[in-house]
């Protein structure tokens, strides 16, 4: 209904695009930058953790902004009156968000590779496996402070801090080797580490079992995180209906 919104949001990715191309202009290439020590571009390493790390806003963003929008809208009521699941409620309420994510990203990309990004070596499967497993990771985040949204009618700041850590510590603008020890071990812990570090990895050709240590470690926070945002949000819907709220 709103073109210019979408050309608007093109209209920014390829600024920064852009803009990360010029400070590559003033960045050695480097050994840093690359997954497996090769010498590599800064515009090919900030270009792909900019562009990825939105799926990550998106899965910690969309479910809260759905749920709230509801509220506002007083379609909240009537939503859960159906014979809908809340799990899928929840759970399809981002659907949205993450298709504009995958368009944007496709275009960081397509930009990118106008100005000379590289990625004639990608390994396609190993990256779509790792992004999966990003959002996996990521979203019971997101549920939870939809959770929270449910009974509070706030968020939870969880959500923000983890973005703003993540854009620090996950090494999105500068490799995590340059973080002091004490900070790469915070590091470690963040999913969007593991995940860009993949990504990064596989679109420089690495194979499935070259990162198979990000993959276990996306795994199982998925698996231990996503039953427990689940239940925490069917809590959520249980607790509002009996408040009447």
């Amino acid at each position: 209904s709103y073109p210019v919104s979408f050309a608007l949001q093109w209209l920014g990715i390829a600024a920064s695009v852009i803009s990360l191309w010029f400070v590559s202009r003033i960045v050695p290439p480097s050994g840093h930058f690359s997954y497996n020590g090769t010498v590599t571009p800064y515009f090919d390493f900030a270009l792909v953790n900019v562009a990825f790390l939105a799926f990550q806003t998106a899965a910690l963003q969309s479910f809260e902004r759905s749920i709230r929008d509801d509220q506002i809208f007083g379609t909240l009521e009537s939503t859960f009156a159906t014979p809908t699941g809340a799990h899928v409620i929840v759970l399809a309420s981002a659907l949205w968000a993450f298709t504009i994510t995958s368009i944007n990203v496709a275009c960081y990309l397509a930009f990118g590779l106008i100005f000379g990004v590289h990625l004639d070596h990608a390994n396609v499967g190993a990256s779509l496996l790792l992004l999966a497993l990003m959002i996996g990771a990521t979203v019971p985040i997101g549920i939870l402070s939809a959770a929270a949204v449910m009974v509070l009618k706030q968020g939870a700041p969880v959500q923000l801090l983890l973005n703003m850590a993540s854009s620090i510590l996950a090494g999105v603008l500068f490799p995590v080797s340059l973080l002091p020890h004490w900070l790469q071990v915070v590091s470690w812990l963040l999913p969007a580490t593991h995940a860009l570090n993949g990504i990064r990895g596989a679109l420089q050709g690495a194979t499935l079992a070259q990162l198979w240590p990000d993959v276990c470690w996306l795994v199982v926070v998925s698996a231990v995180l996503m039953p427990i945002a689940l239940w925490a949000f069917d809590r959520a819907v249980q607790r509002a209906a009996y408040d009447g709220t």
